[in-house]
């Protein structure tokens, strides 16, 4: 899911839009919904909620099931197209003219500019955003060794020696240890 141009799948795909559309159209919209996806979760890193990052990692893990998915149906429909010869448009009954197959070409063309600069557009915004989490959660990790480091070096001072309390003030014995150590 890289969402670069270079794709070749998807330079290939292209060429048969009309049979691939609506799956191509899925996979847009699957990308646009992890863009916003991560938008969230970067708001819940930010905001330190652990719970609201892993709804957003478990999210984002069944979009990317739901990617792989959807690129196996594009692969298999992309070659079941180039294996019957490319897509139904190309092969137009001579009734159409050339005028209405010219204008189905720029009909296609243009809807296939669309989907292109929308597919770089989502690519370079998903970049965008991993480099966002990577970030923040660099950030994080850095804070929490600072923390780390904290504890550790305070445990000694507020960790008590268990030799040196007193059976009456153990936690397990304290109801029996106060009446014990009043003397009654």
């Amino acid at each position: 899911m890289d969402g670069s141009g270079s794709n070749p799948s998807m330079n290939h795909l292209d060429i048969s839009l009309p049979d691939l559309e609506p799956l191509l159209e899925g996979r847009l919209e699957l990308l646009r919904t992890l863009a916003a996806s991560m938008q969230i979760s970067s708001g819940a890193l930010l905001r330190n909620d652990a719970e609201a990052i892993a709804r957003g990692a478990a999210h984002q893990a069944e979009l990317c099931r739901q990617w792989s998915c959807l690129e196996t149906e594009l692969r298999r429909k992309a070659a079941k197209v180039d294996s019957v010869g490319g897509s139904h448009s190309r092969s137009e009954p001579a009734e159409h003219g050339e005028m209405a197959g010219q204008s189905e070409n720029v009909e296609q063309a243009l809807r296939s500019s669309k989907l292109h600069a929308e597919w770089e557009a989502l690519g370079k915004r998903i970049r965008y955003l991993a480099r966002v989490h990577y970030s923040l959660l660099r950030h994080l990790e850095r804070s929490l060794a600072v923390l780390h480091r904290v504890v550790e070096s305070c445990a000694p001072t507020y960790t008590p020696d268990m030799r040196l309390l007193r059976r009456e003030t153990l936690p397990n014995d304290l109801g029996n240890g106060a009446r014990a150590g009043s003397g009654e």
